[in-house]
């Protein structure tokens, strides 16, 4: 996978208080357009503590242009950001 670390606008779904944000879509520029990529998969989700600032990263599984590719979507929950990280 190749390293991105572009921001993104995600949207999520929250079930109950306490768990993980679950992603549903998100929105992300490439060649001066944006693309919609909806997330069929979410493979496994991690939470990670990096300098002491927790994240969790989602590794997921979806059809990008026709094609179908696995990536990462991490969370920053102090900051509450998304981000492309790989893909």
């Amino acid at each position: 996978m190749k390293l991105l670390a572009k921001p993104v606008d995600a949207m999520v779904v929250f079930r109950t208080a306490g768990e993980y944000p679950i992603p549903y879509k998100f929105k992300v520029e490439e060649n001066g357009e944006q693309i919609t990529v909806f997330v069929h998969q979410i493979i496994k989700a991690t939470k990670t503590k990096v300098c002491g600032a927790e994240n969790i990263v989602y590794e997921c599984q979806s059809t990008i242009n026709g094609h179908e590719k696995r990536f990462e979507l991490k969370y920053f929950c102090s900051r509450c950001q998304w981000q492309l990280y790989k893909i």
